[in-house]
C-alpha cells in the first residue's frame, strides 16, 4: 500500500528530475517542525513556467496520477493559481500551489531548505518562519484554530528568526493574527 510519504517522495523526485523548483508546506511541513498530526494530503508550492506545462503532463502520466489536462494547467500557470495531482493507486491528493512571483514568494524560495523529513525521504521544505507566515495567512482566511496550534508547536520545537518574521508580519498585514499567537 502506498502511503503519504511514498507519494511525496515520488512527486518531488519527478520534479527534481526536471529541475522544477518546489518546497513542502502545509501539514506535513508543520509536522516536521512541530508535532505529528493526522493529514491526508501533500501541499507543495511549485515554480512552473508556461513552457514547462507539457513536461508536467509527461511527468505525471494518467497510469500513475490524475493530472489536469494541458489547457487547464496552462490556465492555472498563467493566473498563478493551483491544481491537484491525485495518486491513482492510493487516492492521495497533492495540492500544487503555483509560485505567485511576489516578493514574499521570492523570499520563500530563497529560504527553502533540503531536509530529510523521514528516513530516506529528502525534500525541499519551507523555512519555519515562512511556514508560520503561511499559517497566519490561512488563519486570517478561515479562522481555523489548527493553524494557531501548528504555529505554537513550530515555535516550541524550532529556533525562529524573529526579525525576519516580524518584518513579514508587518509587510503582509498579519499583526492582528500574530498577536493571537504571542
Amino acid at each position: 500500500m502506498t502511503g503519504l510519504l511514498d507519494v511525496l517522495k515520488d512527486v518531488v523526485s519527478r520534479f527534481d528530475s526536471e529541475g522544477i523548483e518546489y518546497f513542502l508546506v502545509g501539514s506535513l511541513a508543520a509536522m516536521y517542525y512541530g508535532r505529528p498530526r493526522f493529514t491526508q494530503d501533500v501541499d507543495l508550492v511549485v515554480r512552473i513556467k508556461s513552457r514547462q506545462v507539457s513536461q508536467i503532463e509527461r511527468l505525471f502520466p494518467l497510469a500513475d496520477y490524475y493530472c489536469p489536462p494541458n489547457e487547464v494547467l496552462r490556465d492555472e500557470v498563467v493566473r498563478k493559481g493551483s491544481f491537484n495531482l491525485i495518486h491513482q493507486n492510493s487516492g492521495i491528493k497533492v495540492d500544487i500551489v503555483l509560485d505567485k512571483e511576489t516578493d514574499f514568494y521570492t523570499s520563500e524560495f530563497s529560504r527553502k531548505v533540503k531536509l530529510e523529513v523521514a528516513p530516506g525521504i529528502e525534500v525541499y521544505i519551507a523555512s519555519p518562519e515562512d511556514l508560520i507566515l503561511k499559517k497566519l495567512d490561512y488563519y486570517r482566511e478561515g479562522q481555523s484554530e489548527k493553524h494557531l496550534t501548528d504555529i505554537c508547536e513550530i515555535m516550541m520545537g524550532t529556533k525562529i528568526d524573529e526579525s525576519y518574521l516580524e518584518k513579514w508580519v508587518e509587510r503582509l498585514s498579519l499583526k492582528k493574527e500574530w498577536e493571537k499567537v504571542k
